[in-house]
């Protein structure tokens, strides 16, 4: 009798999706070489039709940028293959030669992360690129390996330019600081009226017992944040000032006349506003408030309960930290709920949250955040101004890319950076976000992609 034969290969294992990206620049199209995007896809359907033995089919049809250069990422295309490649609707990604999907090394070692996460293979029918095999894995580490390289001799190249204008007292970015103007020569000098606004603020600080008097006396004199114009002529500042603002200013060394540069501050840089006593006593002040409103946490890594002193239940009461004891091999970390959430009944511990619970949640608030931060843009376009909204997005998506190539204690100190507040309901939670720390943050990547792409623009003190 005969038997049936053996499935095929194909046939046994999970088809491979794969999708094909082309595109081609306006001078692309006019030289009407064999770049035309139908000469493109042709050739990435024949390579997936010559794979078909290992269970290569075409995921739909091709994504397509036409008219569009490969000088930045945002195209419509390339972001919808992102999009579906998120959302695990993808396994390969074909293009015709490597520059179709980016002429930059740059930018490409900011695309591989995104396809490493999500597992997926890249792809050049026409160049010994595939990173199915280990010579084309080979050949792509090599050319990310010299991306990476050629972007810290720009980093470096940019700190040091950076280093050597402040040296001279120059100012380089849009806005200045409260107290200060730039001259003809991009040089800080004082600006009398905000000079004594700013006293103002570190002689009041001391003068008042709790910084809600502080506040009330500032909200009573309607002081705002720096008003000025950006160099393409748009209005910022303005805006009632908050805590945040006033302990940055508070901690600003640039009152006394220092510049920071190569990882330090340098004395005698700047015209000072603030007499050495005054900033003295402001800092001891703060240093002592900042012990007292401090919470103990001995015997354990801060980097274990990042929402500590931010998580609260909504009626009062803020969450503490427990960590058991070893328990086979594993502790177990908690935030503890306070007496007003468990309704006065001591051995209520349902409201509890696991740290890897409630980190989860938070965290993933953010990137969601990241991925459309429309109702921080106004708030982030006045704190980090010298960069302009496109900046600000591509910033916070790099972020978000990143996220889980981030170490455990990274991710943490991410959270403890960036979260204020988490207000916790008995069906939701409220995350507050400190937008000054997430425009520093902004900053950095920021400045990193600008110097990856020649950009010499620093960030601001």
């Amino acid at each position: 009798m005969l038997e049936d034969a053996p499935p095929s290969v194909a046939a046994t294992q999970r088809p491979i999706r794969c999708a094909i990206y082309a595109r081609v620049s306006v001078a692309d199209s006019e030289r009407r070489e064999l770049t035309s995007i139908a000469a493109q896809v042709e050739a990435c359907e024949q390579f997936i039709i010559s794979r078909r033995g290992m269970g290569w089919i075409a995921a739909g049809p091709a994504y397509i940028d036409e008219g569009v250069s490969a000088a930045t990422l945002q195209r419509p295309g390339l972001r919808a293959l992102l999009a579906d490649i998120r959302q695990d609707k993808i396994d390969v990604v074909l293009v015709h030669r490597l520059d179709r999907l980016s002429r930059s090394l740059f930018d490409l070692a900011d695309l591989l992360p995104l396809f490493a996460v999500q597992g997926i293979e890249l792809v050049s029918v026409t160049q010994p690129i595939d990173t199915h095999t280990p010579n084309g894995r080979l050949s792509l580490n090599l050319l990310t390996s010299f991306a990476e390289f050629e972007r810290e001799i720009a980093g470096e190249r940019t700190s040091d330019k950076l280093a050597a204008t402040r040296r001279q007292g120059r100012w380089q970015g849009n806005g200045t600081p409260l107290g200060y103007k730039v001259d003809h020569q991009d040089r800080l000098v004082v600006l009398p009226p905000e000079a004594e606004l700013v006293r103002d603020l570190f002689r009041h600080y001391l003068a008042f017992d709790t910084m809600t008097e502080m506040m009330a006396w500032i909200a009573r004199h309607g002081i705002t944040t720096k008003r000025w114009v950006t160099r393409d002529g748009k209005r910022r500042g303005g805006r009632p000032m908050d805590r945040t603002t006033v302990y940055r200013i508070l901690n600003n060394r640039m009152y006394i006349g220092e510049a920071y540069f190569h990882g330090e501050w340098h004395a005698g840089i700047y015209p000072p506003i603030v007499d050495l006593d005054l900033w003295r006593s402001v800092q001891e002040k703060l240093a002592k408030r900042a012990r007292r409103k401090g919470v103990p946490n001995e015997g354990r890594n801060p980097l274990e309960f990042p929402l500590l002193g931010k998580l609260f239940w909504h009626a009062g009461g803020a969450y503490t930290a427990f960590k058991s004891n070893d328990r086979g091999g594993k502790r177990y970390r908690y935030y503890v709920a306070p007496l007003a959430a468990r309704q006065g009944i001591p051995g209520d511990e349902s409201l509890n949250l696991p740290t890897d619970d409630i980190h989860r949640i938070v965290a993933g608030h953010l990137r969601e955040q990241f991925k459309a931060p429309e109702p921080w843009l106004s708030g982030l376009l006045e704190l980090a101004s010298e960069h302009d909204e496109a900046d600000i997005r591509q910033a916070l998506l790099a972020l978000d890319a990143a996220w889980n190539l981030f170490t455990e204690w990274t991710q943490a100190d991410t959270l403890f950076r960036l979260i204020s507040r988490v207000t916790v309901y008995p069906d939701r939670a409220g995350i507050r976000i400190d937008l000054p720390a997430l425009a520093q943050l902004i900053n950095g990547i920021a400045q990193d992609r600008q110097c990856a792409k020649g950009k010499t623009r620093p960030k601001r003190t």
